[in-house]
Order: C-alpha cells, then sequence, then structure tokens
C-alpha cells in the first residue's frame, strides 16, 4: 500500500489571527523597571529596556507579511499526514535535495526555542557546499508536533521516543532507506532515539547537546573524584562552575513547565509579548557574541505564538519523565557513527542530569 504524499505548503497566517497578535502587542502592559547595579539588569530576568525595544519594534516595525514571503520563497515548505502511536499527526517541514550524486539524507531536529528557522541560513551551504571535497546533503528539517506548522498531539504521553517514531517514518516516506540525523536540545535526544530504535536507518548522528549522569562511585571512582573534588584543568572547571549556574540561576522555566505545563501555556498563549518574555530570557545566555535583532526574536517567538497550544511545554513535561524512565538507559548501537559538539555557552551539556534527576 503506497504511504501518504507530501503536500507543498506555503506559510499564510489568517489575519484574524495577526489582528488579535497585533492588539495583545499593543496594549501589553509591561512591569516598571526594577533599580540594579550595572551589568545586573538581568538578575530578575528578561531587563525591562530590552522588552520595551522588542515591543517598540513589534508594534512599528515588524511585518509579519515580510517575513512570510521571505521563507516562502527561500524555503521549500511541505505537509505530510502521519499516524503513529494512535496520533494521526500533520507534520510541516523543508526538504531540499542537493544536486550531487552523492549526497547523504540528513534530518536536522530542533528543540526548545527552536523552529525549522534554524536551517534558513545554513541548508544552502549543506545541499551546495562551496568545494567538491564538502560532503552534500539533502536536508529534511521537520517542525516538532506542535510547533510551527506541525498539528499537536492530542493526548499525553507523545514524548522524544514516540515523536523519533513519526520523524523517522517521514524519513521513510521522502524514500530515504537510510540518512543522517542532527539534534540540538530536545532534538538530541529524538536524534538518539532515531539511532537506538532504528540503527540500520538511521547510520550516523550529530549531537549538540550531550546528557550523562554522574559517573558511579562503583565503577569510575577516578572520575567522580575529579568531579566533586574539581580537580580538573582550568577548561573543565569553568564549563562544570557555568553548569552549577545555570543549573541555580536559570533552570525555573524548565521546572517550571516540566512540573506544570498547562499552568504556563494559559498564560503564554494569550500573551505574546509575555510569550517572547519567556523566550528572550533564555536566549540571550545561550550564545557566545551573538547580538539578536528584534527582528528575529519576535520571528522565532512567533513559531510558538501561532499554533496556540502547550505543545512547547508538555515537551518538557513528556520528556523529562522519558529522560528519567528511558533515554539514559539506551545506549546508541556501536554499529551507528556518531559526532558531537561541545560549545562554550552550551550550559545544559549536564544541567539537566543535576537539577532533574540528582546525582547517583
Amino acid at each position: 500500500m503506497p504511504g501518504p504524499t507530501p503536500t507543498p505548503f506555503e506559510i499564510h497566517v489568517p489575519d484574524t489571527l495577526l489582528g488579535f497578535i497585533h492588539d495583545r502587542v499593543r496594549t501589553a502592559r509591561l512591569p516598571p523597571p526594577i533599580e540594579h547595579p550595572d551589568g545586573k539588569a538581568t538578575t530578575y530576568g528578561v531587563a525591562h529596556e530590552t522588552m520595551r525595544a522588542l515591543q517598540d519594534h513589534w508594534n512599528n516595525r515588524y511585518n509579519w507579511r515580510t517575513v512570510e514571503d521571505r521563507l516562502n520563497s527561500s524555503l521549500k515548505q511541505f505537509t505530510v499526514p502521519i499516524l503513529h502511536e494512535g496520533e494521526d499527526l500533520n507534520i510541516h517541514f523543508v526538504h531540499h535535495r542537493s544536486p550531487r550524486p552523492d549526497a547523504i539524507p540528513l534530518i536536522f531536529v530542533h528543540g526548545w526555542p527552536g523552529s525549522f528557522l534554524e536551517v534558513e541560513k545554513i541548508i544552502t551551504p549543506l545541499t551546495h557546499p562551496p568545494t567538491e571535497k564538502a560532503q552534500a546533503f539533502h536536508v529534511v528539517a521537520p517542525s516538532l508536533p506542535g510547533i510551527g506548522f506541525s498539528s499537536p498531539p492530542k493526548s499525553k504521553d507523545f514524548g522524544p521516543e514516540k515523536i523519533a517514531g513519526v520523524f523517522h517514518k517521514l524519513m521513510m516516506i521522502l524514500g530515504y532507506d537510510y540518512y543522517v540525523a542532527q539534534g540540538g536540545d530536545w532534538g538530541s535526544f529524538i536524534c538518539r532515539y532515531l539511532a537506538a530504535d532504528n540503527p540500520k536507518a538511521c547510520v550516523g548522528v550529530h549531537l549538540n547537546f550531550i546528557i550523562a549522569l554522574p559517573p558511579s562511585a562503583l565503577k569510575n571512582p577516578l572520575q567522580l573524584f575529579y568531579l566533586v573534588t574539581r580537580w580538573m584543568t582550568p577548561y573543565q572547571k569553568k564549563m562544570v562552575e557555568r553548569m552549577i549556574w545555570w543549573t541555580k540561576e536559570e533552570n525555573g522555566y524548565a521546572q517550571m513547565m516540566s512540573t506544570k505545563p498547562m499552568t504556563i501555556a494559559f498564560a503564554l498563549v494569550d500573551s505574546p509579548l509575555g510569550f517572547a518574555a519567556w523566550i528572550r530570557d533564555k536566549i540571550e545566555s545561550l550564545v557566545d557574541d551573538y547580538e539578536w535583532t528584534e527582528e528575529e526574536v519576535i520571528t522565532l517567538c512567533m513559531m510558538y505564538i501561532l499554533p496556540g497550544n502547550s505543545a512547547f511545554a508538555n515537551l518538557y513535561k513528556e520528556g523529562v519523565a522519558d529522560l528519567k524512565a528511558n533515554i539514559l538507559k539506551r545506549i546508541i548501537p556501536s554499529e551507528v557513527y556518531f559526532g558531537a559538539s561541545s560549545f562554550p555557552k552550551g550550559s545544559y551539556i549536564a544541567y539537566s542530569t543535576f537539577s532533574f534527576l540528582g546525582p547517583r
């Protein structure tokens, strides 16, 4: 029996929804600023000045229709119905094929607060690399269920492993019998499941979000001693200190979404500027020497504001439970090629281990 056929997709948000968002942003009340010493304005969260500038740009200069036209012209987008584990989802994805005969299929999986927009600036070098020696890829960049333009699951317990099952089916629908996967944030867990559950098809993974439990006192006593005493290189000390800082000072959003996702969803779905503050607060500390423009921030936030559902938060509820029960026990098979990147601002390389699970 033939599988479902992808349908070309163009973004066109209804005027009524854009009007609702515009009115909410225009009439939004901002809490008054709190005085802080210089350089400490973000101690209580995103700075008042940052949100005031964002609101001003959104009201007076931001044009969603211009963004919409750019995305529709630069990215080949599709949707396809996929039935998986009782959920009938409509999955949105970007799909660019390379003209190179040696191109390898690549599925690019985002996390929170990411989206398919992450491939916009890199998709051409991937499909049309500058030299023959550079590897070319057929790029598939899906939107996670309920984010961007993918429909949300209707039931609970639809975490990373089930999303991985959906994305594996997507690659099969597109005719890719084998592929490699790249994942960051929740996308890294999804890619781990792609490799663990489908090692004959997912032949390689690259992750830029690495998570592991602390070393075992019985199996790895020396490594545990290094961790506890911080008898490490200066770089290792710096990374551990950053991890501890993130856990203590920056982890509240994850605790909230992993325990009461619907509560925060009620607050954010009805307040576009509130949603922007929720996201803006986090992306500031996760980049190195990069200045976010108001245009970029608003467009990123729109991928969560437009759907108007709680999937972004439910993913934490389901994902953390899955993390505790399954993902840390699953090993990527040895026949699957593996690569990883660790960046200086990659604060959540290990924070989930300590904040959600506690050291063992």
